[in-house]
């Protein structure tokens, strides 16, 4: 039985269209829908028209508990009959404490951990850089093509794809090297990433001097391709043999969305540290460094703080969606909802030639379109047209990759089993209109 309210009611927004953004926004900023949300009710959200579409973009990957989950609401309902913000480094509040508790608890590292909360993961990586600097004492930083890591300045220099985050934006540190990400479509083996890397260490850089190795488990920006278990622990293994730290970037793979907890659940691969957001506060801005203690503890008084980081509210949102997985059998949905879109999604990819590629942890699916099976060219065109298609028919989707020729599928965690088929559906006969 569904704990979200049946009843829907969308009120319309007297005096706003979509001009009023050009109007007022920067032209870079412009969102792509083109009519405003008005509604939202776990996987599916209404517009100012009434027009019902399901909803798996979901906020870039952040609504893993879906919109308005009644134990998120619950929390932060709670949370303001109390107070709204405090500033943690001055004066502590229990949600925050709570919190780090509940996550040192629960991703996969050995070790004792700590956790340092923020407000998004871009603020989370540039910390987890930071305290790998200070910690090491080193300089350098080994990242990937094809990596997104935020959009400030150190984080966009770690960032591996140029078009549209990096260009015009340069120059960016020179202590940040990048390497092949594994692309296994693309005959990017992970032999051949990790012969380049003990190269890059030995003929490039001084790995004496190499501070941290950042990583994601399965590239989003960068078109939704996963690195292997086997790749991941080869890795972790050159990581200990230069005294390198192990960073994984679990903004996109954290809570649920690869079939596990973490991604690092799923690969069975322990890092030193690891950066937490978008899923982590159900809507709320938030999210967190964990790191073993010795590292998160390196740093001197005060080297570290946020004004608005661990805010109570989004703090208290983050222990409701804890309370979903704990209580609602989160995970056991997730890995029913994998086995629905993995074997509708390999339908459509024998019966289109035009798709080239189907793969990701869990539900955590990209779907790469080519011209051809043969000759494997991207096709962002093809990819912008049925995703133009699935939107007609109700059903939201957004594009990745290098070519912006991946259709990534980002829906809730709680998306009933009968929309995810219906999500199928629709998704089928989007590619039947091309």
């Amino acid at each position: 039985m569904s704990i979200y309210p049946i009843s829907v009611t969308v009120k319309s927004m007297p005096g706003q269209n979509m001009s009023t953004i050009k109007k007022n926004v920067p032209a870079a900023w412009y969102p792509t829908m083109d009519s405003f949300i008005a509604k939202g009710k776990n996987a599916e959200i209404w517009d100012k028209n009434n027009n019902r579409y399901l909803d798996f973009v979901g906020g870039y990957a952040v609504l893993n508990t879906g919109h308005l989950n009644p134990r998120v609401v619950q929390r932060v309902k709670k949370q303001l009959n109390d107070y709204s913000h405090s500033c943690f480094a001055f004066a502590p509040h229990e949600n925050a404490v709570e919190l780090c508790e509940e996550i040192n608890k629960r991703y996969p590292i050995k070790k004792k951990t700590k956790t340092f909360l923020v407000n998004s993961g871009a603020e989370a990586v540039e910390n987890a850089i930071k305290i790998a600097r200070y910690a090491t004492g080193k300089e350098k930083i080994i990242a990937f093509k094809g990596g997104f890591h935020g959009r400030t300045y150190l984080a966009m220099g770690l960032t591996g794809k140029e078009k549209p985050y990096k260009e015009g934006f340069g120059p960016f540190p020179k202590f940040i090297t990048h390497v092949d990400y594994p692309y296994h479509y693309r005959d990017i083996s992970d032999e051949k990433v990790l012969k380049q890397i003990e190269n890059t260490l030995l003929k490039k850089l001084d790995p004496n001097n190499v501070a941290a190795i950042v990583i994601e488990i399965q590239l989003g920006e960068g078109g939704y391709i996963p690195a292997t278990e086997k790749f991941l622990k080869q890795l972790r293994k050159v990581a200990e043999q230069h005294n390198i730290l192990l960073i994984f970037d679990e903004v996109q793979t954290g809570f649920g969305r690869t079939g596990e907890m973490f991604g690092a659940n799923k690969i069975n691969v322990q890092p030193d540290m690891v950066t937490l957001a978008k899923g982590i506060g159900g809507g709320f801005p938030l999210a967190a460094v964990v790191g073993k203690a010795e590292i998160m503890d390196s740093v001197h008084d005060a080297g570290i703080g946020s004004t608005f980081g661990a805010s109570p509210i989004s703090c208290a949102a983050a222990l409701g969606v804890l309370d979903v997985f704990d209580k609602d059998s989160l995970l056991e949905k997730v890995n029913k909802q994998t086995k629905i879109m993995e074997k509708s999604l390999g339908n459509i990819k024998e019966n289109f030639d035009f798709v080239g590629d189907v793969r990701g942890y869990g539900i955590m699916k990209g779907v790469e379109i080519v011209e051809s099976k043969d000759n494997k060219i991207p096709s962002k065109d093809l990819a912008m047209r049925i995703i133009n298609n699935s939107k007609k028919n109700g059903l939201l989707l957004v594009n990745c990759g290098k070519e912006g020729n991946v259709i990534r599928f980002m829906g809730p965690l709680t998306t009933p089993l009968t929309q995810i088929r219906e999500a199928m559906e629709i998704f089928n006969q989007a590619l039947e209109k091309v």
